[in-house]
């Protein structure tokens, strides 16, 4: 956000000596009055900013979630759940977890498997999988390990982009794209000067256990990122987690939609309106 504050000048003290003390005076309760509002604006826009990127609890799993109000009772604002593994096959967990956790935000995270081969179909497979929920959910595609990615850069890019036009594509299931990797693995994998998707929401994994992001080295045009994980393998109400921290406000990971019947008597989604009242 960008805020721009328009000081006005005082008007120039005139040249009769006897009003110049009163000038003085004016001047003095001028600038004492400018430098309030600056202050007040100032507050203002250090508490907007506070707000704005205010930290947020978050986990990610693989196995059956347990005791979620538990885990909402801790803190924790949102999940994240495999969906899709490295080894081309859908978590069989994925739908049952998105289900338990109907109520708080939450979304899948995908593991291509570049090795199989048919990136359209891993993203056809998964919608498959979690379809019939009741919602649109804004999957995370994980860029990681260089070594189930054999080849050159150029062959990895096609497939991410077949990868991510199929997210679209599958309009019932996913609403966006975001990506899970890091300066390493996308380097290695996508090449230091593959930047299409910094317009996306990052997360990002490290090791070093602080609930902040100063380690984070800009990459792939990303510059900020949006979650990070920083803590493995941890104990959260029975659960086996990974722990992460949201820096930003407004980053839903789902949608609530209604489902209506279309011409073809498939089941599509559409977008419920508020209902505008009339005047």
């Amino acid at each position: 956000c960008f805020f721009f504050l328009m000081i006005r000048r005082p008007p120039r003290s005139t040249l009769d000596r006897s009003s110049a003390a009163s000038d003085v005076y004016k001047r003095q309760v001028s600038t004492q009055s400018t430098w309030d509002s600056m202050k007040t604006v100032t507050i203002f826009v250090l508490a907007l900013f506070a707000a704005t990127y205010a930290i947020k609890n978050v986990a990610d799993m693989s196995e059956l979630v347990k005791d979620l109000d538990c885990i909402t009772d801790k803190g924790y604002d949102q999940l994240l759940f495999r969906g899709y593994m490295s080894s081309g096959q859908i978590d069989p967990n994925a739908k049952e977890n998105l289900v338990i956790a109907t109520d708080i935000d939450c979304t899948i995270y995908i593991s291509p498997c570049f090795k199989c081969g048919n990136p359209r179909k891993q993203i056809a497979d998964t919608c498959e999988a979690i379809d019939g929920t009741g919602f649109v959910y804004r999957p995370y595609i994980a860029i990681e390990d260089p070594r189930n990615w054999p080849g050159e850069p150029a062959a990895h890019i096609q497939f991410l982009e077949e990868l991510v036009a199929e997210v679209f594509a599958q309009r019932k299931c996913f609403d966006n794209v975001r990506f899970r990797t890091t300066k390493f693995e996308w380097e290695k994998i996508m090449g230091q000067e593959y930047t299409k998707y910094a317009g996306t929401y990052l997360w990002y994994t490290s090791s070093d256990k602080q609930r902040n992001f100063n380690d984070f080295k800009p990459f792939g045009g990303w510059t900020t990122p949006l979650v990070k994980q920083y803590q493995q393998n941890e104990q959260l109400c029975d659960n086996t987690v990974n722990l992460d921290v949201q820096g930003a406000r407004m980053a839903p990971l789902k949608m609530k939609l209604t489902k209506a019947q279309n011409c073809c008597h498939r089941t599509t989604y559409t977008f419920q309106k508020k209902k505008k009242k009339k005047k």
